[in-house]
């Protein structure tokens, strides 16, 4: 049922949602990094991803922009994770605002509540880590007086961490970073409808940012490679409490995820 066009069509949208997903990374790493490598380093850390299991392609990201004059391993590691909780918030947030649509205000929320709560509390955490970042090293320096291994191994860690967050500081580049990613969901959104269309006649548009939400829960988590199965079945999971036959979803679950594993590998292997 799905013509090329409509793959051309998805393919384009999946690229204008990456580049402002790689956007907002830059501006984590504020700027560190020239944003050419930016986009490829994000590509092959998906592309490590779609490798070896448990997401490893982050700890990648942050291995591969390793660099003397730039930001250290530990420091991009730190915006890799600013970038995941934001992912997660988002997701929580789309699949919360839906929930009501589907089950009336009586459905139990528990989970994607959890998680907003989780990545709202990390959030703050870590800006409070940044906002007290002085006090933290003082008192590393003290512990360093006591215990002979903080001094060289702890504390220049720790502060790279730190330095990794310093973004969270900072009003502007924080809402411009969060309102990048918003954006790429919004144009991945797009990208679900343009094949889900072509499969089921006249959908609201409002059922993609329902499945997309919780589908990224699963491929958030801890998986086999590229989370393959996982992706798939909640994305068929999500469609199911929509009325939508399983077959029509996982096929449009299938054509997603091998649009993104091919346009992904693409940009990781020229990374």
């Amino acid at each position: 049922k799905i013509n090329i066009q409509v793959f051309v069509l998805a393919t384009v949208a999946y690229f204008v949602s990456y580049l402002f997903r790689a956007f907002c990374w830059y501006i984590l790493l504020r700027r560190k990094v020239i944003f050419r490598d930016v986009i490829f380093t994000m590509g092959a850390g998906y592309l490590l991803n779609n490798i070896f299991p448990f997401r490893l392609g982050e700890i990648g990201r942050a291995l591969l922009l390793d660099d003397p004059q730039g930001p250290s391993t530990l420091e991009v590691l730190a915006t890799v994770l600013v970038e995941r909780i934001f992912d997660v918030f988002l997701a929580a947030v789309f699949v919360l605002s839906m929930l009501p649509r589907i089950f009336g205000e009586g459905f139990d929320q528990s989970i994607f509540l959890i998680a907003f709560v989780l990545t709202l509390g990390g959030l703050i955490l870590l800006f409070l880590a940044v906002r007290f970042r002085c006090h933290i090293i003082t008192w590393l320096k003290r512990w360093g007086e006591k215990a002979s291994f903080v001094r060289p191994w702890v504390e220049p860690k720790v502060i790279q961490v730190l330095d990794g967050l310093t973004i969270l500081n900072d009003p502007k580049a924080f809402l411009l970073a969060f309102f990048s990613l918003a954006i790429s969901w919004f144009i991945a959104f797009g990208e679900n409808y343009i094949v889900f269309q072509s499969l089921y006649t006249d959908p609201p548009f409002w059922w993609m940012i329902f499945v997309l939400g919780v589908g990224a829960f699963g491929a958030a988590l801890p998986s086999a490679p590229s989370g393959l199965g996982l992706f798939e079945g909640m994305m068929v999971a999500a469609f199911s409490l929509l009325g939508v036959e399983s077959g029509i979803a996982f096929t449009h679950a299938v054509v997603i995820h091998v649009l993104f594993f091919i346009c992904a590998n693409i940009l990781g292997l020229i990374g």
